[in-house]
């Protein structure tokens, strides 16, 4: 009985705790214990689990993806579980996983729209399927067409799939109602052609992208004359960098910047990879730092994208990203706004 109680009082302390503003570092030692005492399949060893994976899932995906799968173990029918475990796998990089779970929550919740968009935006972005996608997007656009999250994710799978004048006709009636700058970035890239033909406008190296200033007529024509001969790893980075942006909301003039960045990235201005991270091939190198330059330019011009969904493109866990884009921004000085790179100005 005294056990049962102590549940209980737990129960209603961190209930209380989660309706209002509360600091993580309070309420999880009380969840961790709630989860040691409630018997795993009791409704609030369930919910001790959901919640740990909940609280836990942007710092620690890992972690958080056990806590998921031990509230599944007693609680099948658990949408918001299902929905945790899909993002936990998303920003450990395994889409085809997150995919399923994310259909295992509509299963089990079909009226959530943020679920199908969820889906949705998974199988565009990450899994490069846009008429998947689109099934489940356009029902999210069904229920919440006010959401420019929502708009924003149902108008690229739309043009990536070759709709493109029914993702402009989507997207300005939702201009006309608010304003986004995720959304004008998104008419930018309509206006650029959307993703078929992005790579190719860009270059296929990594030069100069800005014009020089030379001394003398003579050095200008022995610059213009001398043949750019780029490194095949540097060939080889701009190709995952350019198939990466094409993904992404970004505009022509901020693909540009991101090849500038990335060329002073190249030019031994970035760090080497951690020896403890790198991998034989050096794959996972080449698509972390590509991740990080792109999340760069999304840092310096304030667009609004979230780490995991820059990373998705890229093909990278979230953690990948972050600490390349920390080594990069400790080594290259980025800031916000960062006039070397940046597009808008403030």
């Amino acid at each position: 009985m005294e056990s049962g109680a102590e549940t209980h009082r737990l129960r209603q302390e961190i209930e209380r705790a989660l309706r209002r503003a509360f600091d993580p570092a309070d309420v999880l030692p009380r969840l961790a214990r709630l989860a040691r005492i409630a018997p795993a399949a009791s409704d609030d060893g369930i919910f001790a689990h959901r919640q740990l994976a909940e609280l836990l899932v942007e710092r620690h995906p890992w972690r958080a993806a056990i806590y998921a799968r031990r509230a599944l173990a007693h609680g099948p029918d658990d949408d918001r579980a299902w929905a945790v475990l899909a993002f936990c796998q998303t920003l450990l990089g395994n889409f085809r996983c997150a995919a399923t779970a994310y259909r295992r929550a509509i299963a089990c919740a079909p009226g959530n729209p943020w679920y199908a968009h969820n889906l949705g935006h998974l199988l565009d972005v990450a899994l490069g399927t846009p008429a998947r996608a689109l099934p489940w997007l356009r029902s999210a656009y069904g229920a919440k067409g006010d959401n420019s999250e929502i708009v924003a994710s149902y108008v690229h799978a739309l043009a990536r799939a070759g709709k493109t004048r029914e993702a402009r006709d989507v997207l300005e009636r939702a201009l006309d109602r608010f304003d986004s700058r995720e959304l004008e970035a998104l008419l930018r890239w309509l206006d650029q052609g959307a993703p078929s033909r992005e790579g190719k406008r860009t270059s296929k190296a990594l030069p100069d992208q800005e014009p020089r200033a030379f001394a003398t007529a003579e050095e200008a024509e022995e610059e213009a004359a001398r043949p750019v001969r780029a490194p095949k790893k540097d060939q080889r980075f701009t190709r995952v960098l350019e198939r990466g942006l094409s993904h992404l909301p970004l505009d022509q003039r901020q693909r540009e910047r991101a090849l500038v960045l990335a060329r002073d990235a190249l030019a031994g201005k970035a760090p080497p990879p951690s020896r403890k991270r790198a991998t034989p091939g050096r794959g996972d190198d080449v698509a972390g730092l590509a991740a990080a330059v792109a999340y760069a330019i999304v840092y310096i011009d304030h667009v609004p994208l979230s780490q995991a969904e820059v990373a998705a493109p890229f093909r990278v866990a979230v953690g990948r990203l972050r600490g390349r884009f920390a080594e990069l921004r400790a080594k290259l000085d980025i800031i916000p706004g960062d006039a070397r790179y940046a597009t808008t100005r403030a």
